[in-house]
């Protein structure tokens, strides 16, 4: 995407027990789990859906609600531009919500910054340019309240923008290789983080170092918990590879 992320690599967060949730909440979250088929988040958000028409200011399922809308978007073919920028759109819809209800809970504000990053993606790259102050906003407020929430996804966003960004809106990418070099210190098997660090190597020229970096992904072990998302990234990384050392690998 423009701005936030690789198409298909939304991250997920895994539902957390500690608390006590509502029967719909608990089965949306079952539901969730199973997210690599796109009919099992099409039953998340309907029992979300239904947490909300029976009470407005719940906050546990409108920020669920905005994160099925951005994995529901990001998994509709190409092609159906109109489907995928409403279910972006009823993501920021939710994720205002949750904001509003519960503005210092971080979930909340990721999702609806990786929606308004998505929606960007998908409308272009003007509407990204205008959508980019907003995006930081969040999730400079998601450092702020979690910098370590989902393996500090708040930091490698605003890595992310940093070398999405031109250099009129603030775009750098040896800041970006920073940032990631933080979040892989405290999480060095985060697929997003390597493989956006490989991708700031090769916009610097530093091909060799993008190899390798592009290589450890690929030799990641399964992820139980982001097994979907890890996915998706060993197959950027190979694509990467092909692209830039016409490996088969």
């Amino acid at each position: 995407m423009v701005f936030l992320c690789e198409c298909g690599s939304v991250k997920a967060a895994l539902p957390d027990r500690t608390h006590v949730f509502s029967g719909r909440i608990a089965m949306a979250d079952d539901y969730y789990l199973g997210r690599s088929n796109p009919s099992n988040l099409e039953q998340a958000l309907r029992l979300l859906r239904q947490a909300v028409s029976d009470n407005p200011n719940d906050y546990e399922a409108w920020w669920r609600i905005a994160r099925t809308e951005a994995h529901l978007g990001n998994d509709r073919d190409p092609k159906d531009e109109k489907g995928q920028v409403a279910d972006f759109q009823a993501g920021v819809d939710a994720g205002h919500k949750a904001v509003a209800l519960q503005p210092n809970r971080v979930e909340g504000h990721f999702w609806l910054g990786a929606n308004y990053g998505l929606l960007a993606e998908d409308e272009g790259w003007f509407r990204g340019l205008r959508l980019l102050d907003t995006i930081r906003h969040e999730m400079e407020i998601v450092v702020r309240l979690d910098p370590d929430y989902e393996q500090a996804a708040g930091q490698r966003t605003l890595a992310r923008l940093y070398y999405r960004a031109p250099f009129f809106k603030g775009g750098d990418k040896q800041r970006s290789i920073e940032l990631l070099k933080d979040c892989l210190r405290r999480y060095p098997q985060d697929s997003f983080a390597l493989l956006y660090l490989g991708d700031d190597y090769l916009a610097l020229g530093r091909k060799a170092e993008a190899r390798t970096v592009f290589e450890q992904v690929i030799s990641l072990c399964p992820d139980p918990i982001y097994g979907p998302e890890l996915a998706d990234n060993q197959a950027e990384a190979r694509d990467r590879l092909r692209q830039e050392f016409h490996s088969g690998k």
